[in-house]
């Protein structure tokens, strides 16, 4: 295919996206639980954090940070590139990069970010699972950031869950949904990565629960 008519897919696939996510995040009614107040320097880039959440909660983060100081994780494969033009639309940076193929150029790349004063969002079990793992590449970036990393959990009342390895959801229009942010985890200088990894791991279910109460407590 040619360059130009790649590209013109590419930004025309992306102006759709970013459409189509804008209407169904403007149906949601979204609860923000907060406890350690870091959003908000995460939205202006005062205050750098790193978060952690499942893959498959991947459109309900993307919607809701819109407009954050947020740097995500890209695949470098050409879906990726779907992904990059839609977070362009909502003011968000990519660093292209693989947790499983050259994890080194995507480390470099997020800790160039971070000195710009963006905050990594990170899918520890993307781009292609398994499903609720963790990659040792969060440690690592958490061990040479010396950013706390934060536990995301994610849920909605009513949602499509598709096919796929990681069970991507979709809430629906008008349905309740609540993203909980847990307690900060931080990696000692000479703590074993599988240990942070499986500490990481529990907390972010833990934070999925607590997000999974608020959406019935709100009902």
């Amino acid at each position: 295919m040619p360059v130009l008519q790649k590209r013109l897919r590419f930004w025309l696939v992306g102006w759709l996206g970013a459409l189509l996510v804008r209407a169904l995040h403007a149906t949601w009614r979204v609860t923000l639980v907060d406890p350690p107040g870091v959003a908000a320097g995460a939205r202006d880039g005062s205050r750098p954090v790193i978060a952690a959440f499942w893959h498959r909660h991947l459109l309900s983060m993307l919607a809701h940070c819109r407009g954050y100081r947020v740097c995500v994780p890209v695949s470098e494969h050409r879906d990726g590139e779907y992904v990059a033009q839609v977070m362009d639309r909502f003011g968000l940076a990519s660093v292209r990069g693989s947790t499983t193929r050259g994890s080194l150029k995507l480390i470099r790349g997020m800790l160039a970010a971070i000195k710009e004063r963006w905050s990594p969002a990170i899918t520890p079990d993307g781009p292609r699972g398994p499903r609720y793992s963790v990659q040792a590449g969060v440690a690592l970036l958490a061990r040479r950031s010396r950013l706390p990393v934060h536990p995301v959990g994610v849920a909605a009342k009513s949602n499509w869950v598709l096919p796929s390895w990681d069970a991507f959801v979709i809430p629906k229009p008008w349905t309740r949904v609540a993203i909980v942010v847990g307690p900060a985890l931080e990696i000692a200088p000479d703590e074993d990565a599988s240990v942070f990894a499986a500490d990481l791991r529990k907390a972010i279910f833990a934070a999925t629960d607590a997000a999974e109460q608020a959406v019935r407590e709100n009902a």
